[in-house]
């Protein structure tokens, strides 16, 4: 089964993905484009959430081949996640903000282990 957990890291890599390149649309009750914090932020963010995408597919497929640093890769991508969520942050993003804390606390736990 722990192929689950790999599979669930690309997933979450492919919903940052799909979230951030969707077109805006007024059908959204949230932009990823705005920041509560710095403004209007563009396509800065669909870099930032791509970058995000990546890393978290990254470590899915280290996690399913073995490979020794997935956690470090683990906890990069979901510190950048989290960022992303905090700077972009509307109560959408609880859910998200939950799953990157707990990856996160699974990547330190494997690599203080």
């Amino acid at each position: 089964m722990s192929w689950l957990f790999g599979a669930f890291l690309i997933a979450h890599g492919l919903v940052h993905a799909a979230i951030w390149m969707a077109p805006a649309s007024d059908d959204v009750p949230f932009d990823v484009r705005h920041s509560w914090l710095l403004g209007e932020l563009g396509s800065s963010t669909t870099v930032v959430a791509l970058a995000a995408a990546a890393v978290f597919v990254v470590a899915g497929i280290a996690f399913l081949a073995g490979a020794p640093w997935w956690p470090g890769v683990l906890l990069a991508a979901s510190l950048i996640s989290l960022a992303l969520l905090l700077v972009t942050f509307t109560p959408w993003w609880l859910l998200g903000v939950g799953i990157d804390v707990a990856l996160a606390a699974v990547a330190l736990r494997e690599l203080w282990t």
